[in-house]
């Protein structure tokens, strides 16, 4: 069978720079760090410990927040090449699938090494958590959108800001077109900032199981199917009107309820100086 290829990442600070940016990072002569999972690349040895051991961690935590269980052993360590810099963090997963599934894997990250810790490496390994539940690739916004929820509270907080300023100059796109989308658009902050917003609606109204079969079925069975079976609405475009009316009810800072799920149970809005419920 052929071999597909999928290309994930995570975006350093407010820049707009292309995912393709973390591939030109220079090739390391520092330390390396071995462990179960993972084998890293970075400019020192302590800076190496700290990566691999952090990515074990996450690994396991991700898995069970996502999955309710640890992933198996990898048959082969993923790489993680790591770029130290005085910039925001960001980094980018490239994976290959055969025969439903991940047949290799690798992960570059660069930044400042704490908000490496907390935030790319969080967002690279839930990735590639994605990749080995699905075994092929998944949609760009759920991708994306989801990973975000793995990161720091900074993070969650920017994009929450973010997702309101695409939607204050009407730059979302309709859900119908978003979640047909397999390539990354010119407005990269607006579908990272949006694809987040909508994985975490979907999350609260039904939880994650339900979110990674909604995205399972929807590009499987088509969109309108998943939304009808999964979340009990007549299709993506009345998606879409719950979406935005569970935004309003944000923007007003209320904590009434919106929309059902399909078990009938209301879904919550979630006001400003709450926990995001959809945090690890």
């Amino acid at each position: 069978m052929s071999k597909e290829l999928q290309r994930s990442g995570s975006i350093p600070g407010l820049r707009l720079a292309s995912l393709a940016t973390f591939l030109l990072l220079p090739t390391l002569t520092g330390a390396t760090f071995r462990t179960k999972n993972f084998v890293v690349e970075a400019p020192t040895a302590a800076t190496a410990r700290a990566v691999g051991e952090r990515a074990e961690r996450e690994r396991l935590a991700i898995a069970r927040a996502w999955l309710g269980k640890e992933l198996p052993a990898w048959s082969k360590p993923c790489p993680i090449r790591v770029k130290v810099t005085q910039g925001n963090a960001g980094g980018v997963t490239s994976f290959g699938f055969e025969n439903g599934r991940v047949s290799d894997q690798e992960m570059s990250v660069e930044g400042r090494l704490d908000r490496i810790l907390v935030s790319a490496l969080p967002h690279e390994i839930t990735h590639t958590v994605f990749a080995a539940y699905f075994g092929e690739p998944m949609p760009r916004w759920a991708d994306e959108g989801a990973s975000l929820l793995s990161e720091d509270a900074f993070e969650l907080h920017r994009h929450d800001l973010i997702i309101r300023q695409v939607l204050g100059r009407r730059a979302d796109l309709p859900l119908g077109r978003l979640f047909q989308m397999t390539e990354y658009p010119s407005d990269l902050m607006a579908f990272y900032g949006q694809g987040y917003s909508i994985s975490k609606f979907l999350i609260e109204m039904g939880g994650r199981p339900r979110f990674l079969a909604f995205v399972r079925d929807g590009g499987r069975k088509g969109w309108d199917d998943a939304t009808r079976v999964h979340y009990g609405l007549t299709n993506v475009r009345e998606l879409d009107r719950a979406w935005h009316a569970w935004h309003t009810v944000l923007a007003r800072g209320d904590r009434t309820t919106v929309g059902r799920d399909a078990d009938g149970a209301v879904v919550r809005a979630q006001s400003e100086d709450e926990e995001p419920v959809a945090r690890r």
